[in-house]
């Protein structure tokens, strides 16, 4: 939904959001309850917002069930090791093979779509992209440093100031995403960019040292130290999730009810 702030109300239609925020707000501490584990040797893992998860590798990527059953793979090997997998658009998957400076698109099934190069669409050096929700790709351009966005035939549909100029140093994001109307573009060493829907930086969030995140609601959810921590970008305060399992754990993700922890070996799903 665009532009509103969540309503606590005990409605069907709003319990997903309910417990999130209950969570958040660390009123409630959730039980979760181990629903399956599927065994693989994983580099990062994703759950888009209707509770499916993804696994990728070095070249393959999975997708599994809220229930954490597994359903699909795609694996290719041209484009060298997969970088990043972007699930926002769970209609159109981005994955992004940064040695190749290439992005697949792919549908549900995980099918591909289509190919963009960057060498070939005039780009030498893009380190962060994310796919949009209309079907467009945000990527940052580490040369004129701008945040742009572009159609499926490359032309140049937003583009931001350059942001040397505005913030006065040069940002070298390492990761981006899109979600309700804010992109969110992560640089270690200066904290998160935030622009809007067409690209004017607003802010940036003073969250350092970050290699991946998400956004749930007004909250920056990531994970460190064995636990989830929720950051407020309004009110600034800083809560946290303990595990329910902490042992070998890597990276963890949460979307609505549903909890992802990964490990050197397997993916365990969680249900709470």
């Amino acid at each position: 939904m665009k532009n509103q702030r969540p309503k606590i109300k005990v409605q069907s239609s709003k319990k997903i959001i309910l417990c999130f925020l209950l969570f958040a707000l660390c009123s409630l501490s959730p039980s979760f309850t181990l629903i399956n584990s599927y065994e693989t040797k994983a580099n990062n893992i994703a759950i888009d917002n209707f509770g499916s998860f993804y696994a990728a590798s070095n070249n393959s990527v999975m997708k599994f069930s809220s229930d954490g059953k597994f359903l699909f793979r795609y694996e290719e090997f041209k484009y060298g090791k997969i970088g990043m997998v972007d699930v926002n658009n769970p209609m159109k998957l981005l994955v992004f093979y940064p040695d190749f400076m290439t992005i697949m698109t792919m549908d549900r099934f995980l099918a591909p779509i289509n190919t963009y190069n960057f060498f070939e669409l005039g780009y030498q050096n893009i380190s962060a992209v994310a796919s949009s929700t209309d079907g467009r790709i945000w990527f940052y351009d580490n040369i004129e440093f701008k945040l742009k966005k572009i159609d499926e035939g490359g032309k140049i549909f937003r583009e931001s100031q350059a942001l040397n100029v505005v913030l006065e140093q040069a940002p070298n994001p390492n990761f981006m995403m899109e979600r309700d109307n804010k992109v969110y573009m992560n640089d270690p060493n200066i904290g998160i960019l935030v622009f809007d829907i067409f690209g004017s930086y607003e802010k940036t969030i003073p969250l350092k040292g970050l290699s991946k995140f998400q956004i749930l609601q007004d909250q920056v959810i990531y994970f460190d130290n064995h636990q989830l921590n929720a950051y407020n970008s309004f009110t600034l305060e800083l809560k946290s999730l303990s595990l329910p399992d902490t042992s070998d754990v890597s990276l963890a993700v949460i979307e609505k009810d549903r909890l992802g922890i990964m490990k050197k070996e397997k993916i365990d799903f969680y249900k709470y």
